[in-house]
């Protein structure tokens, strides 16, 4: 008979779980050429946990090490390999999550309101999806009309697949000066900037109406990677003339006009997403775009910073996040899964092997014609806005505005795309006197 320890170590084996113990401190070397001094306390097919000290360990990809020291650690907690990749599975980074343990907040749920500073506070997301050790973007909300829970809930399906954090100011809103608005969002921003988790270089506004403008003028003075601002305009107040700028608006908000100047601005740097509907947020069924918004921003951002090799984990994540998106529409929505094969291609720009299942991926969207047709309309609506809405006096952008040149423009553009989902209706209420 069996010894219950032989029992127990066969169970351990076939379970893939590591009973041998820590390795001797010694010296771990990474594929990009960084050495570290370390134990190994226990491993994975996948992932290995290291202690850099006592009471200080980190997790790491098996597939961040040197094939001598992956090998290694298999053998030494007598772990099997991990079974190859299929072809058709992205290439990913391998890094942990982040543990609860290690988080300040609770994770995957809202939080809040927590003091910035006296008389300023906000409610915190902190991404499941975020990695251990990996500092994250962080998107700034400023409300209309202060925190609104279901507001921000809008963005956290693309927060949580991208790996982002958001905060919500509670204080600011349309009845509070600007500048006020501003000091509670730089008390948030320097609280959020002592954290661990987040990265001082890609800091992000966004709001509504009142909010949206906020977006640029805290962007403006807090030195904010971009913005994506809902139905909104640039105030004079807002000096601001760098960043990557993700622009939504109704097709007849009276603020359209102003939208379509404040990409026009920023050229390559801004994308303008216009949708059906009027001062408001798009509807629960165009909810995909705010995931599209933080999709943007993390690709300019990425492709901005291909060279450094910091960001090379995340570009392996960001495009398998991507991949499985894609995936992920192509049965309901293929339209927008083809439009955003080309957000990976033409604005992100990626290489290895991810760009070859992207490929794939696209070429069989790209059978269907609409699905082509689809992507060049949600262009021609970007362009329709930096060309066409941008050159309407603002002084006439009020409610009931129409010009006749934007109501001819976006006629022959609706019947253009006819039958196209999205774009036609789009470009049919371009068509239409702006309301508030």
């Amino acid at each position: 008979m069996k010894s219950l320890t032989t029992l127990c170590l066969c169970f351990f084996i076939q379970a893939g779980i590591a009973y041998a113990a820590p390795t001797a401190k010694r010296e771990w070397t990474a594929i990009s050429g960084h050495k570290t001094m370390a134990r190994a306390l226990s491993t994975t097919s996948t992932v290995v946990t290291l202690e850099l000290e006592p009471g200080k360990s980190v997790q790491l990809g098996l597939d961040k090490l040197i094939p001598a020291d992956r090998e290694f650690l298999l053998n030494h907690f007598h772990i099997k390999a991990a079974p190859a990749a299929a072809a058709d599975e992205p290439q990913r980074s391998g890094e942990a999550a982040i543990e609860q343990a290690n988080a300040p907040h609770p994770l995957g749920q809202i939080t809040g309101p927590i003091k910035s500073a006296p008389g300023s506070s906000y409610h915190i997301y902190v991404s499941k999806s975020l990695k251990q050790g990996r500092k994250a973007p962080l998107l700034h909300f400023n409300g209309a009309g202060g925190y609104q829970a279901h507001l921000v809930q809008r963005y956290l399906r693309g927060i949580e697949r991208f790996g982002w954090i958001m905060v919500a100011s509670v204080e600011s809103k349309n009845a509070t000066h600007g500048a006020v608005n501003l000091k509670h969002a730089a008390n948030n921003i320097a609280r959020m900037k002592e954290s661990p988790l987040v990265d001082p270089d890609r800091i992000y506004f966004t709001g509504h109406s009142g909010g949206g403008a906020m977006s640029w003028w805290n962007a403006a003075n807090l030195n904010a990677a971009g913005t994506m601002p809902v139905m909104s305009y640039i105030p004079p107040e807002a000096k601001i003339s760098k960043g990557h700028h993700f622009v939504l608006i109704g097709a007849t908000d009276y603020n359209r006009y102003h939208s379509g100047l404040a990409a026009a601005t920023f050229k390559n740097d801004a994308f303008l997403r216009a949708y059906p509907g009027g001062h408001a947020y798009p509807s629960p069924a165009e909810g995909h775009i705010f995931d599209e918004g933080i999709a943007w921003l993390t690709a300019k951002y990425l492709e901005k910073n291909s060279r450094n090799k910091d960001y090379a984990a995340e570009r392996l994540d960001f495009e398998s996040a991507m991949l499985d998106w894609i995936k992920e529409l192509t049965p309901t929505n293929p339209h927008q899964a083809y439009h955003l094969t080309h957000l990976l291609s033409d604005t992100y720009r990626i290489t290895g092997k991810n760009a070859a299942i992207l490929l794939t991926m696209q070429s069989k969207l790209a059978a269907e014609a609409s699905h082509k047709t689809y992507r060049t309309g949600i262009e021609e609506i970007h362009q329709f806005g930096v060309e066409t809405l941008s050159n309407v006096s603002l002084a006439d952008s009020t409610k009931g505005h129409l010009s006749k040149d934007v109501s001819n423009k976006a006629q022959r553009l609706a019947k253009k795309y006819e039958g196209i989902p999205f774009v036609e209706e789009t470009f049919v209420e371009l068509a239409k006197p702006t309301v508030k």
